[in-house]
């Protein structure tokens, strides 16, 4: 890996109004309410995708560019909306002044807040998710990667390297090196919370570790011990498919879609499935 690669760190609302944000979640699907299964209301960042962050299936979310020229704002619409195909919601791009997912690209980094999380922020000037290096001459395969990742990221996955099930091994002071430094310059509690904490089992619906995953990082053997690495991904997995048709039930079209390309694929002897 190189020291110009940019990645997603996810963006969690402060701790203050957590307790909020889970009362806003179960308003907008009362199958986040998690009350009785935890005894009480979720109060640490331990969120994979988040049980209690997802948005009503059926969803009708809203979505409004704060900045950006047409362009990229074209290139990013057209592949938010590949989600739509396995998951049963629907991203609206519009000016509605009270759009639930809101982009600037003038900000640092990529990122998104978590599933409903976007409802607290109140702000309506303010992002819920952004993309500080897309351009007008950013290739095409850097625009699938990181709009699927960071549309992931809004539908409620967290990063899938963090799965409960998964069991990287980290060389954990290469690591600590590589974020350290540029252009992430990342502290060590944002690496502890962006590389190396694991989702508890309890809160988060979560499939087996995905090498696959669109939601997954990059990972070059420097950073691990031992011979382990995973390359970039690109695209959605087939896990990715029928996981988000799973969550957001009542696409019937989803399924069919996701068992459609995997028979396809199976059916090319030189393009192999796994």
């Amino acid at each position: 890996m190189t020291n110009n690669v940019k990645i997603c760190t996810l963006m969690l609302l402060p701790k203050e109004i957590q307790k909020e944000a889970y009362e806003k979640a179960i308003m907008e699907n009362p199958a986040n309410n998690m009350r009785e299964e935890m005894g009480a209301s979720p109060e640490k960042n331990e969120m994979a995708l988040m049980k209690f962050k997802k948005w009503q299936p059926g969803r009708n979310i809203r979505v409004r560019f704060l900045d950006g020229v047409p362009d990229v704002q074209e290139k990013v619409e057209k592949y938010a909306h590949q989600w739509e195909k396995y998951a049963n919601i629907k991203f609206i791009f519009g000016n509605d002044p009270d759009a639930e997912i809101r982009i600037s690209f003038n900000e640092k980094g990529s990122w998104s807040y978590i599933g409903t999380d976007c409802l607290s922020i109140v702000d309506k000037n303010q992002p819920t998710m952004n993309y500080g290096w897309l351009r007008s001459d950013t290739p095409e395969e850097e625009y699938s990667r990181v709009v699927l990742h960071e549309f992931g990221h809004a539908l409620g996955c967290i990063h899938e390297h963090q799965n409960p099930t998964t069991n990287i091994p980290w060389d954990e002071d290469a690591v600590y090196s590589y974020y350290m430094g540029p252009p992430n310059n990342w502290t060590k509690e944002q690496i502890d919370q962006n590389i190396f904490k694991h989702y508890s089992r309890t809160i988060t619906n979560f499939t087996s570790f995905d090498k696959k995953s669109i939601m997954l990082y990059a990972i070059p053997n420097s950073l691990t011990e031992g011979d382990y690495e995973v390359g970039w991904n690109k695209n959605l997995s087939e896990m990715d498919k029928q996981f988000m048709n799973e969550m957001y039930p009542g696409n019937q079209e989803g399924l069919f879609h996701a068992a459609s390309e995997i028979n396809e694929r199976a059916a090319q002897p030189n393009n192999p499935l796994l």
